[in-house]
C-alpha cells in the first residue's frame, strides 16, 4: 500500500487505494509533507498525526469490503469487445 501522507488545503490526509496483495506498503509523498512542515504548511505535530493515521489504518489490514466472497452469476453472458477494439 501507499499511503499519502501529505493533503491539500481542501481534504484531509488518506490513504492511498492502492494495497499490494501480499500486505505491503510504503508510505507515499514523504518528501512533500517534510517541505509542508518546513515552510509551515503542517507543523510537526500535524505531520506526526498523518503518519499515526496511516499507521493505524495499516493495522486493520487485511481490510473488509464486504465483496470478499462476490463470485458473478454463472449464468450471466460473457461479455464482449466491440470488433474494432484493440485488447
Amino acid at each position: 500500500m501507499m499511503c499519502s501522507i501529505a493533503r491539500s488545503r481542501a481534504r484531509a490526509a488518506s490513504a492511498d487505494d492502492r494495497v499490494e496483495r501480499d500486505g505491503s506498503w510504503r508510505w507515499k509523498d514523504e518528501d512533500e509533507l517534510a517541505v509542508a512542515v518546513e515552510v509551515g504548511f503542517f507543523t510537526a505535530e500535524q505531520a506526526a498525526s498523518f503518519r499515526a493515521e496511516g499507521e493505524r489504518v495499516i493495522a486493520e489490514w487485511p481490510f473488509a469490503t464486504g465483496w470478499e466472497d462476490w463470485q458473478p452469476d454463472p449464468s450471466w453472458p460473457v461479455p464482449s469487445l466491440p470488433a474494432d477494439w484493440e485488447a
